[in-house]
This record gives structure tokens, sequence and C-alpha cells, in this order.
């Protein structure tokens, strides 16, 4: 490749749009070059400085977690479960796991909540692997239990069929779930799953369960899903807003995001300026496509994420904890005018999913556009999943984290959706008439993954190579409290989600034909709901 030829060629175009890119990121590559050289030259001078150094003084592995405020013998916990410790003479508890991810080259490095995959080596495990395998020891030592179980990458139907064959066989192979809620729904109303609120030895008030989660997930007073530190994939499938550090200097922006969020000024008419002007054909081949740079890289789901960044769900709940639908209201229409319009932007927006792409031939559509567009440096802003950031740790650019935008300046709170799918939640199936047991040791685990495992999820969503990115903590210490979980993308009353899809702006004729069918499902499942008494 040929650095001195490409300036030239640039130069003869006159582009100096791109001759400004190319000086800006010779100039980078240079920089990160002398970096690494300097960090290979500490990493070999270290064990010399250290030879004379006592043993006793030696810094820990960094893939160690803290258990400094958690140990069992001797240490003093943060958070403890105010639950009697019993003697459970070994009795084991069986959880199943849905593995997400599982064949997926941008989802990575979920291996289990609670549990572990068979071949866990504590030697090579991350550290929020070693975090939870920690608390999950803990607690068996504390109970005298062993708590173990399987993980299955079935369909949703093959999932379910475990539990319900399990719970109709009364074998009860099962004592907890951890799957999304958008497919465990599926089992609510054959009651194949308890309503959490009647074991009594789970007391969801407590700081290491979601308390948006217990709110919002409830329907008519019953609770059948639930979230907290318990587990991790629900934070990996709650949505955000990535972007690229270096694209960003390069075209010269000097806003302070991470300022902007922090005061409540992150809205979606400042990230629409900002994407304005940003794409451009970066391999000159003179097609705008996926390998060129754009301003945002994103996909159709994300509509209802801006949606719902306004504060516009699709259902709200009545005094009685009953949900009726609200997205037919004059707000919902204002925001999505505004999002769509944005989104039908062809020379600003790639949108992996609506078509432009489907006759390319490839298996994973996202990830072999957005997700590939933003991990090579060409999309300065990409809204996704948590789910995906371990995945752009070995990427070249430095990126960050931020809240989704406000999509009303008015607003006085940003809001952020988990995905119904790309999520998991704790469920318990209905094949006992005791848990009293089984909530001492769920109440134990989650407090005490609030001590181990939380922190070492921040730790490995934040570090960066060998840098840590503070920012972005306080961001998503920001995302995390102001998540909402919204019951109309829980059970997808009448396939409604799938009207928020369309980029197009006949939503009003889509949710006016959509609503009867929406209302007789809703309507359905709240009869059965009732039955289940």
């Amino acid at each position: 490749y040929n650095i001195e030829s490409d300036a030239f060629a640039y130069r003869m175009m006159g582009d100096e749009k791109q001759l400004c890119f190319w000086e800006k990121g010779l100039l980078r590559f240079m920089l990160k070059k002398w970096i690494c050289l300097m960090l290979c030259i500490t990493t070999l001078a270290l064990p010399l400085l250290a030879c004379g150094a006592d043993p006793a003084e030696n810094v820990s592995a960094p893939d160690t977690p803290d258990t400094s405020l958690t140990a069992s013998g001797g240490g003093t916990s943060a958070y403890v479960a105010d639950v009697p410790v019993v003697d459970l003479d070994g009795r084991v508890f069986r959880v199943l796991c849905r593995d997400y991810g599982y064949g997926s080259t941008s989802i990575t490095g979920f291996n289990g909540e609670v549990i572990q995959r068979p071949d866990y080596d504590e030697a090579t495990a991350g550290i929020g692997d070693q975090a939870k395998a920690e608390v999950r020891r803990r607690v068996e030592e504390r109970y005298n239990c062993t708590i173990e179980g399987d993980f299955d990458h079935g369909t949703s139907t093959q999932f379910n069929d475990i539990i319900r064959n399990g719970v109709l066989s009364g074998s009860g192979t099962y004592d907890m779930v951890f799957d999304a809620y958008g497919y465990s729904s599926l089992l609510v109303t054959d009651n194949m799953y308890v309503d959490l609120n009647t074991i009594e030895s789970l007391n969801f008030d407590q700081p290491w369960w979601d308390q948006n989660a217990k709110e919002d997930l409830s329907i008519d007073g019953k609770l059948y899903f639930m979230v907290g530190d318990i587990n991790t994939f629900d934070n990996d499938g709650t949505w955000v807003m990535l972007f690229n550090k270096d694209l960003k200097a390069d075209l010269g922006i000097e806003d302070d995001l991470y300022a902007l969020a922090r005061d409540g000024e992150w809205t979606f008419d400042k990230f629409t300026e900002l994407c304005k002007g940003v794409t451009y054909d970066s391999n000159r081949d003179g097609v705008l496509d996926e390998f060129d740079t754009w301003g945002f890289a994103t996909e159709k789901y994300n509509v209802f994420i801006h949606t719902l960044a306004a504060g516009e769900n699709i259902v709200r709940k009545d005094e009685n904890d009953i949900p009726y639908f609200s997205f037919q209201t004059e707000t919902t229409y204002d925001a999505l005018s505004k999002i769509l319009d944005f989104y039908m932007d062809t020379n600003t927006v790639m949108i992996a999913d609506n078509g432009r792409f489907d006759n390319k031939g490839y298996t994973n559509i996202w990830e072999e556009t957005i997700v590939k567009a933003f991990r090579e440096g060409r999309a300065l802003f990409y809204c996704c999943g948590l789910m995906n950031v371990p995945g752009f740790r070995a990427m070249e650019d430095e990126f960050g984290i931020l809240p989704v935008p406000k999509t009303n300046p008015e607003q006085d709170s940003y809001y952020h959706s988990v995905s119904m799918t790309n999520m998991s939640a704790l469920c318990i199936p209905n094949n006992a008439t005791d848990y009293t047991e089984l909530g001492y040791i769920i109440e134990s685990l989650a407090a005490e993954s609030k001590n181990t495992v939380t922190p070492a999820y921040y730790e490995k969503n934040l570090k960066y190579q060998s840098l840590t990115d503070d920012e972005s903590g306080e961001m998503l210490d920001i995302i995390f409290a102001t998540r909402s979980f919204d019951l109309g993308t829980v059970f997808d009353w009448g396939g409604i989600l799938g009207h928020y899809m369309k980029i197009d702006t006949d939503f009003v004729s889509r949710f006016e034909a959509v609503y009867p069918v929406a209302q007789a499902a809703l309507e359905d499942t709240l009869e059965a709901l009732e039955n289940l008494n």
C-alpha cells in the first residue's frame, strides 16, 4: 500500500475533505504505533525493575475480581441477603440458561448466568465469569448445596418445550430459568411459570433487584420475570449509543458528548446535527454502500428504541396495574415523524435490514454491514445493545458509550430499552409447592452478585486495551438508572412491535389497523392470568 500515492490521488481530485481525513488518519496511525512501542518497552522493563521486590507487593492479575468486600471467610460484605442461612444437606438446584450469542461473531463473551459452561476454565476465564463462579461457590458453601445446570440454544419453541415438559411431567427438572422474556412470556398464560410475588423469601425491594423492572414488568399484580445483579445479559440487552472517538476528532467535532449527556442536553436534534455531512465514499468506488463511512449505523428495530427514548411506550398501566395501549397518541406520532424523517436520509444513515443489502448473500446482514463499519472505524455513531461492546474492544479506534439521546429536548429523563429477545430474565418453573429454600438461594446469589459480579461487569465493558474509560462508566450509571421495561414488547400483543420497524411515514394507518388485533390479544392475556387464580 503506497501512502504517498493515495495522498497524491486525493490532491489531484481536489477532495480536501478526504485529504484531511487521510492526513489525520496517518497522524493517528503513527501516534498509535509510537504508543504501542512505548508500551512494549515498558512491559519488558517492568520485570527487570521488580526483580528485587518483595513478592507480597506484586499486583494481582488484572482479570482477578476484587473480592475484598465480599469474601465469606473473614471479609465484610457490602450487601448481605436478609434470609436465614440453613443447612440444605447437599440439595441440588438446577439452572437452565439460554445459550445467548450461539453462532454469532458480534455477540461474544456470554458464558452463563449463575452457572458456567462445561468447558469453563478458571485459569483462562474473564473477570466476569470468575466473579460469577466465585459467587456460586460462596452460596454453595454457605448453604451446603450444589448449583448446576444446562445451556440450550434451540429455538424459542424448543427451549419452552423443555420447561413445559418438566412442569407437566412433574419431574421438576429445573429450579431457575434464565431466558428472554419475549420468549418466556409465551408460557405465562399456560401457568408454566410461578408468580414471583408469591414467594415470600424473595424481596424485590432490595437494592440487588432492578426497581424499574419490578414496577414495569408486573401485570395485574403478578410478576413472572425479574432482573437484577444475579444476571448480566439483561445489561447486555440494554440499548445504548456508541461513538467513535477518533473519527469524531478527525471530523473536528469539539462538543464534549459526555458533558452533554451528563447535563441532560444530549438530544436527538444534537445527535442528528452531528451525523449530517459525515457520510462519504471513503473507498472511492463511486457507490455509497456498506464499505464507506457513515454518520450513523443502525437497524430498523432502533426506530422503536428512539421512540421509547422519548418516553413513548407501547403500553402504560393504570392504578390497578392493568396495561393499556398508549401508542396512538399525538406525542408518539410526533416522535415517530422526527425519527423516520432522519432514518430516511440515505446520505446520512446506513440501515442494515431495510432491504438494501438483501441481494448480497450475507449470512448475517447486521454483522456484515453496520457492525463491520463501526469495527473498522467507518461509522461515527452506532446504536446497539451492550452485548456488542466486547466485540469492539480489539478495534484500532477508541470508542465511547453514551445514552440514547432524548428524542424531545423538554424531557426530564433519558429512557432506555431492554431487548425482548437479546436479554435474560429470571423465571421459576411451576413445579413445586414450597419455594422458600429456593428463595434463600436466589436472594443470596443476587446480593453476592451485587458485591462482586456487577463491579466485574463494569470493568469488563469499560476496559479498552490498557486504558479504562471512566466517563463511559458514568454513562452506564445513567443508562441503567433509566431503563424502561415495556410490557408491549414483552408480550408483543398483535405483533405491534413490527409496525414500528418500517422505514416509511405511514405509521398512523398501520397502528389503526393493528389496534383491534392487539387489543384482543391483550384482553386474552389478562383473562388467562385472572383464571390462573
